[in-house]
């Protein structure tokens, strides 16, 4: 082997997460221009269509909402100086979040509008509206934020941008208390370590949770919200500039868990899976393999890691069980979440609630109708819908998903069959 060579494949070996992995070949995250569903707003804007000139951030928030098809029903809160606006943030002006299948919105009273939207090749791209600097009767400024990354691309996303939710204990200003611990939360987070720093509406079982609370090092945790589970918040602080008015949604918040984890898995192992294929097509070509040579055992092992991760994502794997009443939330939200459904003949769909024991009826995740699966690298892909049929249909080769009935097999599969289009391709 020729020192060039030798060089090629101490380069190429380097790890799949090492620093800023997504800044490499073939990704290049900050160099590549973005096409989400933002940019294209921005574009519309730029070519003269008259967008976003609304009197109010108010109504700029709706418009882009509206547009990004993001129910206004979504809504939480969050008092907990955990963004990049925490100037503005506080338990008597909290952040505002919305989400979709496909789109995350943060927005804060005198502050600017919040975004991650997805592009098929980067993944999560996270922009700033600037509501503060625009100029009556024009749009504002779009503006990328990479200073996002410092957080959003870390241990608890895997490497990759990504999306955080995150539970922290805050003194009476908002502010985390770090040296009381942090919770970075999904799905399989216990209920009594969730939403520190977050207001919740809705009942979520006895157990107790961090939510509603502020701390103290002296006198220990003050509740923003009296006893009990509250229904409205505008009872204990002004709610009129927030577009869902006084909700903060205990099943929205639960459904936001889930949908992260699930988003997270997706991007991390799109972006290692273009990174270590471009490793390996470097590899092949240095070494003079011939085109359809296999994926080195090192990167079969790799795509096998990912797609299983995304799998038990998919599949709620180790998914937190709720106890005795379980959960319960707003019929407004619910009923915003269930327009979105694809079903099945029988009219089962993957956003079906249970809210008791756990949080869906069928547990295999609604986000596999998402844009980010959708445009998930195709070998990834495959490799997850391959190992997804597996766990459905040869549950005996499957131990760690025997969670999983034959009854609620069945009906994912009915489901699968008829509702996704790829999946159907797989029997062909």
């Amino acid at each position: 082997m020729t020192s060039r060579l030798a060089i090629l494949f101490l380069t190429l070996a380097m790890p799949l997460h090492g620093q800023d992995f997504y800044e490499e070949s073939p990704v290049k995250y900050s160099k590549t221009e973005a096409d989400t569903a933002l940019t294209r707003i921005q574009k519309r804007i730029e070519s003269g269509e008259s967008l976003l000139r609304g009197e109010s951030d108010r109504e700029i928030l709706q418009e882009v909402l509206d547009i990004l098809e993001v129910p206004v029903e979504s809504q939480v809160l969050v008092y907990s100086k955990t963004s990049a606006q925490n100037s503005h943030i506080s338990p008597w002006t909290p952040r505002a979040i919305y989400f979709s299948d496909n789109a995350y919105i943060g927005w804060v009273q005198n502050g600017n509008i919040e975004t991650i939207t997805f592009d098929k090749k980067l993944g999560a791209v996270f922009h700033l509206i600037d509501l503060n600097r625009r100029e009556k009767g024009k749009a504002p400024e779009f503006r990328r934020e990479r200073g996002c990354l410092s957080c959003h691309a870390s241990s608890a996303t895997d490497g990759a941008p990504g999306i955080l939710v995150r539970s922290v204990y805050p003194d009476s200003g908002g502010r985390p208390l770090f040296d009381w611990g942090s919770f970075d939360t999904s799905h399989h987070s216990p209920v009594t370590e969730r939403w520190g720093g977050w207001y919740v509406t809705g009942k979520a079982g006895p157990a107790g949770h961090l939510g509603n609370q502020t701390y103290t090092h002296d006198d220990g945790r003050k509740s923003l919200t009296g006893d009990g589970p509250v229904v409205d918040l505008s009872e204990h602080l002004n709610t009129k500039p927030y577009l869902g008015g006084g909700s903060s949604d205990v099943v929205a918040l639960m459904i936001l868990e889930h949908q992260v984890t699930v988003h997270n898995a997706i991007l991390s192992g799109h972006l290692a899976t273009q990174r270590f294929l471009f490793q390996n097509e470097a590899i092949r070509k240095a070494t003079g393999e011939p085109a359809d040579t296999p994926l080195s055992e090192t990167y079969r092992h790799a795509l096998e890691h990912y797609g299983d991760k995304i799998v038990r994502a998919l599949l709620f794997e180790g998914e937190f069980e709720f106890v005795d009443d379980g959960a319960e939330g707003s019929e407004a939200f619910q009923k915003a979440f269930a327009a979105g459904a694809t079903t099945s003949k029988d009219g089962r769909s993957l956003r079906d609630l249970r809210l008791y024991e756990r949080l869906f009826k069928y547990r295999c995740s609604y986000m596999i109708y998402s844009d980010s699966f959708r445009d998930l690298q195709p070998l990834l892909k495959e490799e997850v819908l391959r190992k997804l049929r597996q766990i459905l249909t040869e549950p005996e080769e499957h131990p760690d998903f025997g969670y999983l009935s034959k009854s609620e097999r069945k009906r994912i599969l009915k489901i699968l069959e008829e509702t996704l289009p790829v999946w159907k391709k797989l029997q062909e």
